[in-house]
């Protein structure tokens, strides 16, 4: 996970635009055109999918010539890669239980604002890496406050043997309360 890549740069002639993958602009663009489809529209040079996808992910539409923005596929399909949650970082196969997107967003979504207790706007501005890199912070707080109130696995260790000893000591005061009494 690669929190550096919350926004992506397009190169348009002598010009960037900042794309964000969002969870709002993949969610959207998943329901219109789904992403393996999405993918092959701009490798084919499809105008408006390009623009559709540029449209949902930045703020500031380029002004530019359509053989520009024709040129820009191949970066433009990277983004598409990185939109659909995809690790374009690592070559390595990714392993896990495969989901639907639907249910991918679904449980992001469930994160942002059930476990994070995030506003529904701020999470559906959020991309995939900034929800799950603060969920993932949260859950080292959250370790952290455990460990503080009930302190470390050696601690607990330490907390049973004094449990143990007191047992054993209850259990001489109760031997020797029935030894007295049996007198």
């Amino acid at each position: 996970m690669r929190l550096a890549a919350n926004t992506f740069a397009l190169q348009l002639d002598d010009r960037s635009f900042d794309l964000k993958p969002s969870l709002r602009a993949a969610s959207y663009l998943h329901q219109k055109y789904g992403f393996p489809a999405l993918y092959q529209a701009v490798r084919d040079g499809s105008f408006t999918a390009i623009m559709d996808l540029i449209t949902a992910t930045s703020e500031d539409v380029p002004v530019a010539s359509i053989h520009s923005i024709l040129d820009a596929r191949e970066q433009l399909l990277e983004f598409v890669l990185i939109l659909s949650g995809a690790d374009t970082t690592s070559n390595e196969p990714q392993s896990g239980e495969l989901i639907s997107f639907d249910e991918y967003v679904a449980d992001l979504y469930k994160v942002g604002a059930g476990h994070l207790g995030w506003a529904p706007d701020v999470v559906w501005n959020a991309t995939p890496v900034e929800i799950l890199a603060a969920r993932a912070g949260r859950v080292d707080l959250l370790k952290d406050i455990l460990t503080a109130v009930f302190g470390s696995k050696e601690q607990s260790a330490d907390a049973s043997n004094v449990a143990s000893n007191r047992d054993d000591l209850n259990a001489i005061g109760d031997l020797t309360v029935h030894s007295l009494g049996a007198r």
